[in-house]
């Protein structure tokens, strides 16, 4: 199977996003994107949600602080949807958490680089 040319392969934006909860809580990859993927259904419905096409590619969680970051790949056009989902998620894995959306960036490297 031939790959796309340049100029019709999807373009991307990743968001460099910050976790906040209490200290002593347990959080991981999978309830994170399920929280994100659910909030964006809520918010954005299911045609929406599949536009933006959020994924959470980078998730670290630092338990004894409450704190963590996580990068999300959403489609280029999607950008603010994206962010509106993610200032939507209020709750993973039955943790209150507060997410914070510290930039956007248009290769993964410079996200992960430039929002530490």
């Amino acid at each position: 199977m031939k790959h796309l040319p340049k100029h019709l392969r999807p373009r991307w934006r990743y968001l460099a996003v910050a976790v906040e909860t209490r200290p002593g809580a347990s959080l991981d990859r999978s309830d994170f994107q399920r929280a994100v993927w659910y909030a964006a259904g809520n918010l954005l419905g299911d045609a929406g949600s599949a536009d933006a096409d959020l994924r959470v590619l980078r998730f670290s969680f630092d338990s004894g602080a409450g704190e963590g970051t996580a990068a999300v790949r959403a489609r280029h056009g999607e950008v603010r949807p994206a962010r509106a989902a993610l200032a939507c998620v209020t709750e993973v894995g039955g943790e209150s958490v507060g997410v914070h959306v510290r930039g956007v960036s248009g290769t993964l490297r410079g996200c992960t680089a430039k929002y530490r």
